[in-house]
């Protein structure tokens, strides 16, 4: 793993994790999300895997042994509780019928606010495809927004929100022991995701 030298914090996150990032994008049921042909079933389980993600991964920068972690982040501008978006994945599920509980992933604790934010860095970036990946579901859903509200991000705060999360990285990153941990959170955090969605 290498920083980028003079660069930002987000060139360094970045060339750090560029190769993973790029094979999600062959991870076969995000390949039919995003071409618009995945079935019903198949987006349903989707649903689940994500929310065993994110739930788990909210549980762990909740309960992570750096009892200070929130408020360090809230110190950045980052409001972990304003992120959580495990909730919109289970009314997802729920407006297609499935309520049955989600597999938890096996998210590791989180050893302090540099290394999270680096793990916040996998979750957020999320959001920034999931715009048009909800307009792939109209074949399946319509033009109805219930189903697909994850994948809508955080409606109106949109921009706003990945701009605040954009500064964090910034702030987080100026200091060079907290941008290696926060480098080292989003590796794992890539590799940890690729993991839950690789075939058994």
């Amino acid at each position: 793993m290498s920083e980028v030298a003079g660069g930002s914090a987000r060139d360094a996150l970045r060339a750090a994790t560029g190769a993973v990032h790029e094979r999600l994008h062959g991870v076969a049921a995000f390949a039919r999300l995003g071409a618009g042909t995945i079935t019903r079933d198949d987006y349903r389980a989707l649903l689940a895997r994500l929310q065993g993600f994110h739930q788990a991964l909210e549980a762990a920068l909740a309960g992570g042994p750096a009892t200070d972690m929130a408020t360090d982040m809230a110190a950045w501008g980052i409001d972990l509780a304003a992120r959580r978006r495990s909730g919109l994945l289970a009314a997802d599920r729920a407006a297609l019928g499935d309520a049955t509980p989600a597999p938890l992933a096996p998210i590791p604790p989180i050893p302090g606010a540099a290394a999270a934010m680096g793990w916040i860095y996998v979750s957020e970036g999320s959001t920034l495809g999931g715009l048009h990946l909800a307009r792939a579901l109209d074949p399946l859903l319509g033009d109805a927004a219930e189903g697909r509200r994850f994948l809508l991000g955080h409606g109106a705060r949109h921009g706003a929100m990945w701009r605040e999360c954009c500064a964090a990285i910034e702030a987080c990153g100026a200091d060079p022991v907290r941008r290696r941990a926060m480098v080292a959170g989003a590796v794992e955090g890539f590799h940890r995701f690729e993991d839950w969605f690789s075939p058994a």
